[in-house]
């Protein structure tokens, strides 16, 4: 267990790990004809929708809070998309001073928001993207979340997606739409510290996601190399499955680090700070996660890389959190801008 987290924390993680066990995916077979949205109403009825409310100015969960869910979420591979849909969603919603009422349908599950990203993935998109890609959402109702650049800050925008059409994305527990963006209705005001710590908070998610995924997959293999044989030993015998697992082992502990760091910092930092906090952690986790993930598949062997085996999953589960707002290429060059002051 972190030796950061004090006990309501741990106990929050505890119970985040069952409820995600609960909705999540165990084998390939699990996300044939699954509708997105299947474990929707136990997050919503476990309250998990809500955790960036306001109460005073204060969400009612802090980012270490949405860092450990989407934790567990992503050692579970729960294809709900609860960063996008609820936790950026609504912490968007909620610093905007709930413009409209947006935030009661949103908490109490009804209406499903996603996230409006470029092409590419990495940034968030405006009203006028050519080709936007909806993150999160449900591709058949909801809406749209967009910000405008207004003069002296951000104006929340969202339109209705009814005819949203799901995308070929890398990962199946992912889903990307592509939508045509139109009649976009102006909600509340943000400042340009509030689109920090939103940003920060959604690159720690990823970066939270990401060491989920692989935590699970690194404890599910190593368990696997204890059982499987050859040439009449147990493979987790070999010098060299030894060597790759306790590498992965040491690099996940400092994603995690990072991670919880940056999840701490999205409340407690000014808001450039916090998003330099994320960055640090998306990149920290972006540089290493594809090769872990394919050294898992790797220790399996053979069956590893088949499509019956949940490993390529985990693969393609932290390919999409690393290319989602930007690798570590991106993340190390708005760093080394920030830093060097070329604002």
């Amino acid at each position: 267990m972190d030796a950061l987290l004090d006990e309501t924390l741990t106990e929050f993680f505890e119970v985040a790990q069952q409820i995600s066990r609960s909705i999540g995916v165990a084998n390939p077979s699990d996300v044939r004809d699954r509708a997105t949205l299947n474990g929707w109403e136990t997050l919503a009825s476990a309250g998990l929708l809500e955790l960036r409310d306001r109460t005073d100015g204060e969400p009612l969960a802090s980012g270490v809070e949405v860092a450990l869910l989407c934790r567990s979420l992503g050692a579970s591979l729960v294809p709900d998309p609860y960063l996008p849909s609820a936790a950026l969603a609504g912490d968007l919603i909620a610093r905007s001073t709930d413009p409209e009422g947006w935030w009661a349908d949103l908490a109490s599950g009804t209406t499903v928001y996603g996230i409006a990203l470029s092409a590419d993935l990495r940034r968030l998109a405006g009203p006028d993207e050519a080709e936007p890609v909806l993150w999160g959402g449900s591709g058949a109702e909801g809406y749209a979340l967009a910000l405008r650049r207004e003069q002296s800050g951000w104006t929340l925008l969202r339109t209705r997606v009814p005819a949203a059409q799901p995308l070929d994305a890398i990962s199946p527990t992912n889903a990307l739409w592509s939508f045509a963006g139109a009649d976009w209705e102006a909600g509340g005001s943000l400042t340009d510290a509030d689109v920090d710590r939103v940003l920060a908070l959604a690159l720690t998610g990823l970066s939270a996601d990401t060491v989920g995924a692989l935590e699970k997959g690194l404890r599910d293999v190593v368990a696997y190399s204890g059982q499987r044989q050859a040439y009449g030993s147990h493979i987790g015998s070999f010098q060299s499955i030894q060597h790759i697992a306790a590498d992965a082992y040491a690099a996940i502990e400092g994603m995690r680090a990072s991670m919880l760091y940056a999840a701490w910092a999205v409340d407690e930092l000014d808001g450039p700070d916090a998003l330099l906090a994320g960055r640090a952690a998306k990149a920290t986790t972006s540089a290493k996660a594809r090769s872990i993930a394919e050294d898992i598949m790797q220790i399996y062997g053979g069956i590893g890389q088949t499509w019956e085996h949940i490993a390529h999953f985990i693969t393609r589960r932290v390919l999409f959190d690393t290319a989602a707002l930007g690798d570590e290429d991106t993340q190390l060059d708005e760093i080394a801008r920030v830093r060097l002051g070329d604002n």
